[in-house]
């Protein structure tokens, strides 16, 4: 299964469409469950029916979007780290996030 628009950007803010094991198959992403099968964000964002991390009001201080796995893929990748996205999230909307993250990963 291909994931489109909003299915596109994970819980944590993570954008699956720029990601190259998503890409070659390799995920199925987030959504679709793909990714680390013991993300805290995700089972939270889960269980509180939130789309993403955005929509909690601790994001900012969240040890569960902020954790070790988080801080490697943004060091890994040189991407801002999962704090940011969401804050942009947040900031700017799903819809104009995944607008942006499609020019800078097309």
């Amino acid at each position: 299964m291909s994931l489109e628009g909003k299915d596109l950007v994970a819980y944590c803010g993570i954008y699956c469409g720029g990601c190259g094991a998503y890409k070659k198959g390799g995920c199925k992403g987030c959504r679709d469950g793909g990714g680390f099968k013991s993300c805290e964000a995700r089972t939270c964002c889960q269980e509180r029916n939130y789309a993403t991390c955005a929509e909690c009001d601790e994001f900012a201080a969240c040890k569960k979007l902020d954790d070790f796995i988080a801080k490697f893929i943004s060091l890994a990748f040189r991407q801002p780290s999962t704090v940011e996205k969401v804050k942009r999230i947040k900031e700017i909307g799903v819809d104009t996030y995944i607008k942006e993250q499609g020019e800078n990963n097309g």
